[in-house]
């Protein structure tokens, strides 16, 4: 009767790659719809906190019309062992090189500041939210003895959730049919996540005799609650903006994405997504995109670097990657999301040159000529404003060029093309 999956990716972008991961649930998720006084509650004892996850786990199936395929067992971990646990999972999966050059290319972008531990800082973040793991090799859920009742219940209704869509969606296949770098896997994690959101939260309403319905604009519901985390998840607020909003996208953003897919055509609509899954986030921020007017991105090259330069990553951005490398230079949200808006496909590289140096490489395609100019312009802005000081620019039809001490921009745009290199 229960069941849970056997993976789910819920790792800060890039998400990792391990085709055989475990389920690590976060609290943080649990946490955006609970007030903090739950936090005072305290945690159940083992043999009804067993029994009220089995029950936890019948009544969502129920209530996302799908039924248990497979047996599961539950025990109680303690907060030393589950940490550990989410330790050993990041180490495992991401390889010092691919630590290095994910934390290169969020430097180079802005994203995060030069002198940070990346990978620590993870590792904190993770060992700070982790509510609980899913052992595949021993078909068993370890649960956190130390969480309260209602925050409990609602962690083993979002990771229930994951384990139904594993068992119906096989979704180690689903997940891994994109690569980590791709904006169209940070869109899949957000159908999987806020399939989770909806019915954590349509379980946690059950009791209020209230509905899905009846709610207001889910993501600003979450994005209100998500304000209010800094005391519960210090780590959290001391991270970088992007790093937060990187880990709260797929929770937030597919909340609002996956209730707008119940709305338009109830639990099989959310179950049809599985098998005609949004390419980018574009789609996720845009849900009219995917059912009304589908909007698919137009598929963009691997730009190539200088000959004798080695690849050290390359992936694309989306929507919503460009409106965070947007938002970094200016310090404007509201301008980053107009820039970004009519986005339609891109591509970037990160390259080491035979000296050391670091090149980027960025091909952008836009809905129209004044969407594609408009980002431009706020790109070069951006440069501008994050690398201060005496500098050479030189401007004309098409063509933005800024050189400042250890960088050098060559920004570039014909109709719905942009063209971006840099150097360091």
């Amino acid at each position: 009767m229960d069941g849970l999956s056997a993976e789910r990716r819920t790792v800060i972008r890039p998400p990792t790659g391990g085709r055989r991961r475990a389920t690590l649930g976060l609290a943080l998720a649990t946490a955006l719809l609970a007030p903090a006084r739950l936090s005072a509650q305290k945690a159940a004892g083992t043999d009804s906190l067993v029994a009220m996850a089995r029950a936890v786990a019948r009544e969502v199936a129920g209530i996302r019309h799908l039924d248990w395929r497979g047996p599961i067992d539950f025990q109680v971990s303690d907060r030393a062992t589950i940490r550990e646990y989410a330790r050993r999972t990041l180490d495992r999966e991401m390889s010092p090189e691919r630590w290095a050059a994910y934390r290169m290319l969020l430097v180079h972008t802005g994203l995060v500041p030069a002198g940070l531990d990346l990978h620590d800082l993870v590792v904190q973040m993770y060992a700070e939210q982790v509510a609980g793991y899913y052992d595949p090799g021993r078909k068993t859920f370890f649960l956190a003895d130390w969480l309260p009742p209602l925050l409990q219940r609602g962690v083993v209704a979002h990771e229930a959730t994951h384990a139904l869509q594993d068992q119906h969606f096989d979704l180690p296949h689903w997940l891994g049919a994109v690569p980590p770098e791709e904006d169209g896997a940070l869109a899949r994690s957000a159908v999987t996540e806020g399939d989770a959101m909806i019915v954590m939260l349509a379980y946690l309403l059950v009791p209020t005799g209230l509905e899905l319905e009846d709610l207001p604009e889910v993501g600003q519901l979450l994005r209100g609650h998500g304000q209010d985390l800094g005391q519960a998840y210090p780590t959290f607020e001391s991270a970088p903006p992007a790093l937060q909003r990187l880990l709260l996208f797929p929770y937030v953003e597919g909340a609002t994405f996956v209730l707008a897919a119940v709305r338009h055509g109830g639990w099989s609509a959310v179950d049809s997504l599985y098998r005609s899954p949004p390419a980018s986030t574009e789609q996720i921020l845009h849900p009219e995109r995917y059912w009304r007017s589908p909007d698919p991105p137009t598929a963009v090259a691997v730009p190539t670097g200088p000959a004798g330069d080695h690849l050290l990553t390359s992936g694309s951005w989306g929507e919503f990657g460009t409106r965070l490398i947007l938002e970094a230079g200016l310090g404007d949200s509201l301008a980053a999301r107009q820039a970004a808006e009519g986005w339609d496909g891109d591509r970037y590289a990160l390259f080491r040159s035979p000296d050391g140096r670091t090149g980027y490489a960025w091909s952008l395609i836009w809905d129209s000529p004044r969407a594609a100019e408009r980002f431009a312009l706020t790109y070069a802005q951006a440069v501008a404003r994050r690398f201060p000081g005496p500098a050479r620019m030189t401007t004309g039809a098409g063509r933005f060029a800024y050189h400042v001490e250890r960088r050098d921009l060559e920004l570039r745009w014909s109709g719905t093309r942009v063209e971006i290199r840099e150097d360091l």
